[in-house]
C-alpha cells in the first residue's frame, strides 16, 4: 500500500468513526435510550452509516477495510468510555450489536462485490 491509497483508507475510517459519533451524540442526548431507540440505532443506523458513508469520502476500490476497522474504533471508544457499566443489559446488547454489524457488513461487501462482478 502507498501513502495515497493510506490516506484514502484514513480518510474513510476517520469518516465512519466521525459520521457515526455525530449521529449517535444528538441521538443519545435529545431522543434518549430505550429498547426501540436502542436497537434502531446500534442494528441499523450503525451498519448504514458505516457502509454508506466510506465511499462518499475515499476513492478507495473496496471500503470493506475502511467500515470494519471505522466500526471497531467506535466500538472501541464506546466501550472504554461506558466500562462501569459492562454488567448492564445494554452493554451487552451493544457487544452483541458488534458482532451482528461485522457480519452485515462481511455479507454487504460481499453481495456488492459479487453484484459488480456479474
Amino acid at each position: 500500500m502507498d501513502i495515497k491509497s493510506m490516506k484514502e483508507v484514513m480518510k474513510g475510517v476517520l469518516a465512519v468513526v466521525i459520521g457515526v459519533t455525530l449521529v449517535f451524540t444528538p441521538y443519545s442526548l435529545l431522543i434518549g435510550w430505550n429498547l426501540i431507540t436502542f436497537v434502531l440505532f446500534w442494528f441499523i443506523m450503525v451498519p448504514l452509516i458505516a457502509f454508506f458513508l466510506p465511499p462518499k469520502v475515499s476513492r478507495n476500490e473496496t471500503h470493506l477495510i475502511e467500515s470494519v476497522v471505522g466500526v471497531l474504533i467506535f466500538y472501541a471508544l464506546m466501550v472504554f468510555m461506558i466500562y462501569d457499566h459492562y454488567e448492564s443489559d445494554f452493554f451487552f446488547v451493544m457487544m452483541i450489536s458488534c458482532v451482528v454489524n461485522l457480519i452485515v457488513m462481511f455479507l454487504a461487501s460481499w453481495t456488492r462485490r459479487r453484484a459488480d462482478t456479474v
